[in-house]
């Protein structure tokens, strides 16, 4: 079975880098920007916001990403005081960050989004 697959990494200026099995690299974030996740309705229901901005560092090996803060509303929370406060797994968090990248995907290649 082909899979559509994609490979990330962090690259050493700061990049969040992407990619589709057989496709080139796509620049999705950068360390300065951070990356920009939706959140789901059922954090939305226990009050965060439409959307955050995932900090994320240098490290991690393909197909991880290291999330340093995430910001909301001016403040910034680790991964763990985000997600109890919002009842976030990290499963749905992972997904979160997931869509994100796929969606930057579909945009460089003028694909429909998920």
């Amino acid at each position: 079975m082909k899979t559509n697959n994609h490979f990330i990494s962090v690259s050493r200026s700061g990049e969040l880098m992407a990619r589709r099995k057989g496709a080139a690299p796509v620049c999705v974030a950068t360390v300065a920007d951070g990356l920009i996740v939706q959140t789901d309705e059922t954090a939305r229901g226990r009050g965060a916001p439409p959307s955050v901005c995932v900090r994320f560092g240098h490290g991690g090996n393909n197909r991880e990403l290291r999330v340093d803060a995430i910001e909301l509303d001016g403040e910034s929370l680790d991964v763990d005081a985000f997600c109890a406060r919002f009842g976030v797994t990290d499963a749905s968090f992972g997904r979160w960050i997931r869509t994100a990248v796929e969606r930057a995907l579909d945009a460089a290649t003028g694909t429909t989004a998920r």
